[in-house]
């Protein structure tokens, strides 16, 4: 449950996971998006809420959007998102990503579980280091995609990636995967 926030991101990222709080939109219903929880594809709902700084203190759960950078997506590396404009703003490179949950409702003991859920970027580790750089484009070539908390905590902790906290959130369930349709 680690959270750093990163000034100068790129634009489009930001956007991009923040508006994943809105299901990508004005308010109406639900948008329905898959997701992966320890290893798993679950199918999650996405309710606007309004942002309220003091809200996000009591948002447990954490939704963390793993961008695919270019280089997965040439290889043929099929995000989730494929891409998903949840702004409504164009195609951007945010746009391709997966949702990774910590926490489920039928996951007793972890504590986590909250239908508010904090939204975190995950996105690749670029440096001016060619041969870093080199080196995260493999890792995500060998490793994407990500599937438990488990996994883009030790992507992050290798160095590969770094995850943003955007400082937004939403309500979320994960639902049957035949709500959706």
């Amino acid at each position: 449950m680690r959270k750093f926030a990163l000034p100068g991101i790129g634009a489009a990222l930001i956007v991009a996971a923040l508006a994943f709080a809105s299901g990508g939109g004005a308010a109406g219903p639900p948008g329905y998006e898959p997701a992966y929880f320890g290893g798993e594809t679950v199918t999650i709902n996405a309710i606007e809420v309004k942002q309220n700084e003091q809200v996000l203190e009591h948002a447990t759960a954490e939704l963390y959007a793993v961008v695919y950078p270019l280089v997965a997506r040439n290889a043929g590396l099929v995000p989730q998102c494929n891409p998903c404009d949840h702004a409504g703003n164009g195609i951007d490179p945010g746009d391709f990503h997966d949702h990774v949950l910590d926490s489920i409702p039928a996951d007793p003991g972890s504590g986590e579980f909250s239908p508010l859920w904090h939204v975190l970027a995950v996105r690749p580790n670029y440096t001016a280091d060619p041969a870093h750089n080199a080196a995260v484009n493999a890792a995500y070539l060998s490793q994407l995609p990500l599937k438990s908390e488990a996994a883009v905590d030790a992507f992050i902790d290798a160095g590969y990636a770094v995850e943003v906290d955007t400082g937004h959130y939403f309500l979320c369930s994960v639902v049957n995967a035949q709500a959706a349709g």
